[in-house]
């Protein structure tokens, strides 16, 4: 009897043995054989005030925890963010952690940090007034930046105003007159009917006017390059003549249209509303025409921002004068 209680217990005691040293090794084991990998994580779409930060997917984690500059922790099941209200010329460290929420046999992976820097603040631009030696407009934006009336004074007075209406794809400026437009994807004019007229125009990818059409003719074919537009064109009896332009390296920084296709069937005041593409990048220094022999230059004088307060351009013997103040958004 006792030899058979001896059995029991050693067999009991060797069990237990057993077990526990099966037990050890899988806490000795624990988390260092099962930390979740590093995530990977990259920075794209900075500008003044935000940035988009992305991370591989990590195998085994269920979410992520991340934090800016050694700030509180947030925590996300996707792989990326997009962190806003930053501020303009800062720079800025993310520190991005993969988890396993609620596991006791997965640890959480180390940190992996990335550093970035927004960009400056770019100020929008919008006429605000535009002139010529015989008048002068006035314009008013919606908040989303849109013209909603544009109107001209006299002796104190105004002269005249056009109302802009829009509807979805549809504009409609009425007042002293009257046109009827379409907007394309990039909201700028795609087609314009003046009472009289049809015109069609044709953008880039950059969105700048590279041909005009009236009433299914080519009017005018515009050619960019680097941002500039470095001639236009007009037709007498079927022939296309080219209108170029040279260009200093001082850049347009209130986006006026002191150079646009004077065949764009709107006038400058209505071409200044930015919604018929983008102005050259730069200031223009000369234009001529393919048949003159000689060149117009131009001349400006600047606001305290960089942006053209007047622009004088000069043919012979005699000077034309334009004025422009700014709105900045």
């Amino acid at each position: 009897m006792k030899s058979h209680y001896k059995f029991l217990c050693g067999s009991l005691l060797l069990a237990t043995a057993v077990l526990c040293g099966c037990d050890k090794n899988v806490e000795s084991d624990y988390p260092g054989t099962n930390t979740l990998d590093v995530p990977s994580v990259t920075v794209s779409g900075v500008s003044e005030n935000s940035a988009v930060i992305s991370w591989s997917a990590v195998a085994n984690a269920t979410s992520y925890i991340y934090s800016m500059d050694g700030g509180p922790e947030d925590s996300t099941e996707n792989t990326s963010v997009t962190l806003n209200d930053l501020t303009p010329e800062q720079s800025y460290t993310i520190r991005v952690r993969a988890q396993k929420a609620g596991s006791l046999y997965f640890a959480d992976s180390d940190y992996a940090e990335a550093s970035f820097e927004t960009t400056s603040h770019v100020a929008v631009y919008r006429i605000a007034t535009f002139a010529d030696d015989w008048d002068k407009w006035y314009y008013e934006y919606d908040d989303a930046g849109l013209p909603k009336r544009v109107y001209r004074m006299y002796d104190g007075a105004v002269e005249k105003e056009w109302i802009f209406t829009y509807s979805g794809e549809s504009l409609q400026i009425s007042g002293s007159n009257n046109y009827s437009i379409t907007l394309n994807g990039q909201g700028y004019v795609a087609s314009l009917n003046d009472g009289s007229d049809d015109y069609s125009y044709t953008y880039d990818d950059d969105g700048y006017l590279v041909k005009v059409e009236r009433n299914g003719d080519i009017y005018s074919n515009i050619v960019i390059e680097n941002g500039n537009i470095v001639s236009w064109s007009k037709f007498d009896d079927g022939t296309e003549h080219l209108k170029m332009h040279t260009y200093s390296d001082i850049p347009n920084t209130g986006g006026s249209h002191c150079i646009y296709s004077e065949r764009a069937g709107a006038g400058r005041w209505l071409v200044e509303t930015g919604l018929f593409g983008k102005a050259s990048a730069y200031i223009h220094a000369a234009s001529q025409w393919d048949y003159s022999s000689s060149a117009t230059p131009y001349e400006f004088k600047y606001d305290d921002k960089g942006c053209i307060s007047q622009e004088i351009k000069s043919p012979d013997d005699w000077a034309e004068n334009f004025y422009y103040t700014y709105d900045v958004l």
